[in-house]
């Protein structure tokens, strides 16, 4: 079973049952590409109910439609809410769990956990609604890491322990990603590096010059590396 369109992560989490719980961590400018990928690609076998909690921000419409154009997907079938604070949260996620055989993607779900750590606990109930979402629906989190430096997912050790399979990704240098798995069922512990460009669609390399550059330029002009100009 493939969930997020990108050979490389959905090998390293394969096998996958659909009641397991995946979740992707880490840097968050890399966890919110990777989910826009990934929403954009289940989009194409069905509903994706994707859940925001940002207050601002976070959803990038025309990164989806540049990947929907490369992969073909339905981006009506993508259905986005966006939680302003903690009840929020646990609002929608009540209204999940009524779904079933759907595909549910949870973008920080603890992003409005208090910094304080004594009142940490307000993360068990929504870990024990993500637990229960999960009985009926595949459910993949994109979480950061803990903001009390642990270098694991937020939302404390409850969620660690319910989450099925946690892959941690990283920025390596000149543009790799590390992609590890820290966590499944029945595979031991690996790791997978893959080009950042992989989540760049290949449109943006193609450049389109107008007649009025071509008719002016001195120099060969290439698009999608065709020399159109002598």
């Amino acid at each position: 079973m493939k969930v997020t369109g990108i050979r490389l992560l959905d090998d390293l989490i394969s096998p996958l049952i659909r009641s397991w719980i995946v979740e992707f961590y880490g840097d968050l400018s890399l966890i919110l590409k990777v989910a826009h990928y990934a929403m954009a690609y289940m989009s194409r076998l069905g509903l994706v109910y994707v859940v925001f909690n940002l207050e601002f921000g976070g959803v990038d419409t025309l990164y989806i439609v540049r990947v929907c154009r490369m992969l073909d997907c339905k981006l009506n079938n993508i259905i986005v809410s966006r939680a302003f604070r903690l009840s929020d949260t646990v609002n929608i996620l009540e209204d999940l769990s009524k779904l079933k055989n759907t595909n549910i993607f949870l973008v920080l779900p603890y992003g409005y956990l208090p910094v304080d750590p004594l009142r940490y606990s307000n993360a068990t109930k929504i870990t024990g609604l993500i637990r229960r979402i999960s009985l009926d629906n595949q459910v993949i989190v994109f979480n950061t890491t803990s903001k009390f430096g642990y270098n694991k997912p937020e939302g404390g050790s409850l969620h660690h322990h319910s989450v099925n399979i946690i892959v941690r990704l990283s920025y390596l240098r000149r543009g790799l990603i590390l992609a590890s798995l820290i966590k499944h069922p029945v595979k031991p512990l690996s790791s997978r590096v893959f080009s950042e460009g992989i989540l760049n669609h290949p449109i943006q390399s193609l450049r389109q010059n107008s007649l009025l550059k071509y008719l002016t330029s001195s120099s060969p002009i290439t698009s999608g590396g065709v020399t159109i100009g002598s």
